[in-house]
């Protein structure tokens, strides 16, 4: 009897360490912005390892580490080349240069892809934007740019990340029929496929996720559930948004696992970390090596000091408020959030 009960142990234990072997970890934030040159010069102390320090550990451990690069990484005496003056003196157009010094902040921050696709990815004109690609390849780590996706392999598996967005140099989130084509062409190359996508309207009036198109400042900014939802139909495994500088609801759809933005993770300087704009977290999602499948998640709540400074928030702000919006927006969907942040299919 001891005897059997000591191989089913085995057994057990074996089958759990199996399992947790074909589970591809990721770690996901929204925008990222280390200090920028203009419009107003916000660099950080000891080149960003205030950063490394406050928020780093929590970023450990995933197979796959990612985040949106809000910003172009520039040469001092750069330009910025997409607002109009007229803009800039009303403040309605903003544009963010990083300086190279705080690059390898981004590999101490254990990312693995970067999502280059945005408002911001042109602030400093086709050389801005092509610098910042080779200086994210530079720290080791992966850009999903415009037109184009990240390539990884995780344990023996091939991983593509594509990134949409709205501009007209993007796999546009409003161009269904396009994007959906764009992932079954990928999906044939690969074993997984991550969807980024940079999309919505903005601020602490868009934290709800609407079925329907977002226009922003005369922008269309798509219609995220329709995309989000197309992506999956077409082979996405997970689905991953940022723009809106708010954090919006989760859902389930087709065992896959969609985030509709994840906020601001690391803005300093620049954007506005007050109130629910500076509430974030790290998004942690395993899924199914084999099939893709969401099997688990869990929301790190972190808050923004400003000027921006990420810190793990003990007040478990963002696990509250994703948790109120998912239920507001996706009643429908199976997804559970528990008071510790763990994510669960119920």
């Amino acid at each position: 009897m001891i005897q059997r009960s000591v191989l089913l142990f085995v057994i057990a234990f074996y089958t759990s360490i199996t399992m947790l072997s074909a589970q591809i970890r990721i770690k996901a934030v929204g925008d990222v912005l280390l200090g920028s040159y203009t419009p107003q010069t916000f660099i950080p102390p000891q080149n960003g390892q205030i950063f490394v320090d406050s928020i780093g550990a929590y970023l450990q451990g995933a197979d796959i580490t990612f985040g949106n690069f809000e910003a172009a990484f520039v040469r001092e005496g750069m330009k910025p080349q997409k607002c109009a003056e007229a803009s800039r003196r009303k403040g309605v157009c903003f544009e963010f240069g990083v300086p190279l010094a705080l690059a390898p902040v981004l590999k101490k921050l254990h990312f693995s892809v970067m999502s280059v696709d945005n408002n911001h990815a042109d602030d400093y004109g086709a050389e801005g934007a092509e610098l910042t690609k080779q200086t994210i390849r530079e720290q080791g780590i992966q850009p999903a740019p415009k037109k184009g996706f990240a390539e990884l392999t995780v344990k023996n598996k091939r991983v593509a990340v594509i990134a949409f967005g709205f501009s007209e140099t993007s796999y546009n989130v409003s161009d269904i029929a396009n994007a959906q084509a764009v992932i079954r062409d990928v999906k044939k190359r690969f074993d997984r496929v991550l969807v980024s996508f940079h999309g919505g309207a903005e601020g602490k009036n868009a934290l709800h996720v609407l079925d329907k198109t977002e226009i922003f400042y005369g922008e269309n900014r798509g219609n995220l559930v329709k995309f989000a939802r197309a992506a999956v139909d077409a082979g996405a495994d997970m689905v991953i948004g940022h723009g809106p500088h708010v954090l919006r609801a989760v859902e389930l759809y087709k065992d896959r696992f969609i985030a509709y933005s994840l906020g601001n993770f690391l803005t300093y300087g620049n954007i506005n970390v007050k109130g629910v704009s500076g509430v974030t977290c790290v998004l942690e999602v395993s899924i199914d090596e084999a099939s893709g499948r969401f099997l688990q998640g869990k929301i790190v709540p972190v808050v923004q000091l400003p000027p921006g400074i990420p810190v793990f928030d003990k007040e478990k702000q963002a696990t509250i408020l994703i948790r109120e919006l998912s239920l507001t927006d996706f009643p429908a969907s199976p997804l559970r959030i528990d008071d510790d942040g763990t994510i669960r299919k119920q």
